[in-house]
């Protein structure tokens, strides 16, 4: 059984029409990306963190740019 709560009521899908129940099946597929998007940036943001402190290990004072280079 499919349940979807709304204003602290619980509704059976199975019970709405075949729109509903379409709608809530696609509602159902959006919020499964937008979990799986959310694992993702999680990933990225920690593999950001890990690269930051890896790149540490290739500074040196050798490689400061001046004040009149750019950044690329």
């Amino acid at each position: 059984m499919w349940r979807y709560t709304h204003d602290d009521k619980v509704y059976d899908v199975e019970k709405t029409s075949a729109e509903g129940q379409a709608t809530f099946m696609l509602l159902a597929e959006v919020q499964s990306r937008l979990e799986k998007m959310e694992t993702e940036v999680t990933i990225n943001q920690a593999a950001s963190v890990a690269l930051h402190q890896k790149m540490q290990e290739f500074l040196s004072d050798d490689a400061i740019a001046e004040d009149d280079e750019t950044e690329e």
